[in-house]
């Protein structure tokens, strides 16, 4: 039974890295790559107010949408044999890959939707700064490695599990968050500041341009 949270939080770390290095660092100095098409992604989210039409379209029509679900096919398939010693791991994996696409395109053709649900990814594409908040279902390793970076606080999550909890409950989860990771939480505080900051300097620009 403990394999099936194991896989979500291992899950979750592998969206982090894939995303921070293969789909933004990687492409910017390989423009061969395959994973370029995430940079048209980004455009097209940026230009719609976060919506990306791509997600209508079947995987052989659009570049991106056959990485995407090739990527999370191909991450099932190699963990696929775990499912002799380790079967709650394992569909903790398929489950997490799940999660990923239907949460993924689900925010991307409703932005009202992501900004209720996911607003740690509404933030990675409408912020000032798109290289930070790399996680797409859940925020744990955003928060776990301080590149958490909260743009509209009304409509941010309020606790690091990216949850709806009870009052009672969401408290000393945060207090415990803070305890455990208090380099982290100092990141995230100057992230916060930093983007607030931009965004005041880039309203500033616009009215003087105006």
């Amino acid at each position: 039974m403990l394999g099936f949270p194991v896989a979500l939080l291992g899950v979750n770390a592998f969206e982090w890295y894939a995303h921070k290095v293969w789909l933004h660092e990687f492409p910017r100095k390989h423009r061969n790559s395959p994973f370029f098409t995430h940079i048209r992604h980004h455009k097209r989210a940026r230009l719609n107010g976060f919506e990306d039409e791509g997600y209508t379209q079947s995987m052989w029509k659009d570049q991106e949408m056959f990485n995407e679900k090739a990527a999370l096919i191909g991450l099932c398939v190699v963990f696929t044999p775990t499912v002799v010693v380790a079967p709650f791991f394992t569909i903790g994996v398929y489950y997490g890959a799940w999660q990923y696409w239907h949460k993924h395109s689900k925010a991307h053709l409703d932005p009202e939707w992501a900004k209720a649900n996911l607003p740690w990814h509404y933030d990675h594409h409408m912020n000032t700064n798109q290289d930070a908040n790399w996680c797409v279902t859940r925020p744990w390793f955003d928060y776990i490695m301080g590149t958490r970076v909260i743009g509209e606080s009304d409509i941010a999550e309020t606790n690091p599990l990216g949850m709806n909890l009870p009052q009672w409950l969401e408290k000393p989860v945060n207090r415990v968050a803070r305890r455990l990771l208090p380099k982290a939480f100092a990141r995230l505080d100057e992230n916060r500041e930093l983007e607030a900051q931009r965004l005041r300097d880039s309203q500033a620009t616009e009215v003087d341009a105006a």
